[in-house]
């Protein structure tokens, strides 16, 4: 298809550009010098026989060591967007939680300097391509087991609100604690005027989308199974609510049963909000092309379906009215 691309929903640990990641991995011993590129190649990738979400997150451990430095950060931020800006997207925002790049001195603000960094760079060279940055708060269970670190998220979130960071989330192991538990996040949130948007129902139920909404969120990251609901899909639909939805990483991650029975095919026709996405292109193997041609031949979208999904997109993200109209006429 000749249309712009947009990617709503990308992590940044999951989509490492390969060969960077080897020399970096190498050079941080992180990794044995004697280990081959294929052997590492596998080690960043779900493996076909992944049993399950909290499977498929262990898989972030890798990359996540390899980023405990300005200089990492920096470099994967960088050719990440370089390889975006080859496949042709106009607009990508990449999520990654500050917090996880902490384990060797690094503060939230010096991690969120790094990565600002490599997309400052990578838009110097790249300049057809447009970036922002979204913190990702995280839940590991307990909502109190690291409050204090989601809350300084919150906070460093606003500090660089408008300087490359454009909006806060909370990502993680969906459905060790209830989502309202980290109601506090969200309410600094909203005290401070950031942005956000919530992982829910994607391994979650559908009471967790409708959770997200009443704390505030009119994008949800995934949100499948409010297909199980059938008055908080009709919420969904009646608010105009976006869902940053990832087929490969769903099915990869046993959240949906198949690319022909992914709940976006039922969101889509019932008008649902909905918009298509790689979540990890390393890990799962994927990109915006190959996800885009797979809903045309495997979910039976047509271009019509895949332009109006780019257009809620673009309707969705957090750029000013005016960054949206330029977009707009990209496509």
């Amino acid at each position: 298809m000749n249309l712009g691309k947009v990617e709503l929903h990308l992590h940044l640990d999951g989509s490492l550009d390969m060969e960077t990641a080897y020399r970096l991995a190498k050079e941080r011993n992180v990794i044995d010098e004697t280990w081959t590129y294929d052997q590492f190649k596998t080690k960043m990738m779900v493996p076909s026989d992944n049993p399950s979400l909290e499977e498929c997150l262990k898989c972030f451990d890798f990359p996540i060591a390899i980023m405990q430095d300005k200089e990492a950060l920096s470099e994967c931020t960088y050719t990440l967007i370089r390889n975006l800006n080859e496949l042709g997207l106009i607009y990508a925002e990449i999520r990654f939680a500050p917090q996880v790049h902490c384990q060797k001195g690094l503060s939230q603000d010096e991690v969120i300097e790094a990565v600002l960094d490599g997309k400052k760079r990578a838009e110097k060279d790249f300049p057809n391509i447009k970036t922002g940055i979204i913190n990702c708060c995280m839940t590991y269970g307990n909502a109190k087991i690291n409050e204090e670190a989601n809350l300084e998220t919150i906070r460093a979130t606003k500090r660089f609100l408008g300087k490359g960071v454009v909006a806060a989330d909370l990502a993680g192991a969906e459905g060790l604690c209830p989502i309202l538990d980290f109601k506090p996040l969200f309410d600094l949130a909203k005290e401070l005027e950031v942005p956000y948007t919530i992982h829910a129902g994607e391994a979650g139920p559908a009471s967790f989308v409708k959770d997200a909404m009443d704390m505030g969120a009119w994008r949800i990251g995934h949100g499948g199974h409010c297909t199980e609901d059938p008055e908080v899909l009709q919420e969904v639909i009646d608010k105009g609510i976006v869902l940053e939805v990832c087929p490969t990483s769903n099915i990869q991650c046993h959240c949906q049963p198949s690319y022909e029975e992914h709940a976006i095919i039922e969101l889509f026709r019932k008008g649902a909000h909905v918009t298509i996405n790689s979540d990890n292109m390393t890990l799962s193997r994927v990109n915006t092309h190959s996800e885009i041609d797979k809903a045309m031949t495997l979910m039976g979208f047509s271009e019509a379906d895949i332009r109006k999904m780019t257009e809620y997109a673009i309707q969705a993200a957090f750029l000013s009215d005016e960054e949206k109209a330029e977009l707009m006429k990209k496509i």
